[in-house]
């Protein structure tokens, strides 16, 4: 595999400071990182993902962080994940793997997707504590 080629990385409220373990993580797997602005909150995420589209009025910035995972195959995937895992590094409570079903969604419907997600998680252990 060449080096650029292992997929993309859409990150959100990742400031380099706080993050900069993460995009070392990520430029030695050979994944290109996209940060993504408030005013590329409109554009479907797959135009994100390559990089394509114009930037629009910015909205309101997200208050979590955000990854979104394009094209990485699932080793990849879950090799990404066990390296975050272990270093430590700030809580990343939204992620996902940009999907066929998801592709065309801004940032905000993803967000408010996984949003949703959460809570219903939340809510199903809440009602079925482990025993």
């Amino acid at each position: 595999m060449k080096p650029g080629n292992a997929g993309t990385v859409l990150l959100y409220n990742c400031p380099s400071a706080k993050f900069s373990k993460l995009q070392h993580i990520f430029a030695m797997l050979h994944l290109r990182m996209r940060m993504i602005g408030p005013d590329r909150y409109h554009l479907p995420l797959s135009d994100l993902a390559a990089g394509t589209g114009e930037p629009g009025p910015a909205e309101e910035p997200i208050p979590e962080s955000m990854l979104v995972f394009c094209g990485l195959n699932q080793a990849l995937l879950n090799q990404v994940l066990e390296i975050i895992r272990l270093a430590k590094l700030p809580p990343i409570p939204l992620k996902a793997v940009l999907t066929e079903t998801n592709r065309s969604w801004n940032t905000l419907q993803l967000r408010q997707e996984l949003l949703q997600e959460q809570k219903a998680i939340a809510d199903g252990e809440r009602a079925h504590p482990p025993t």
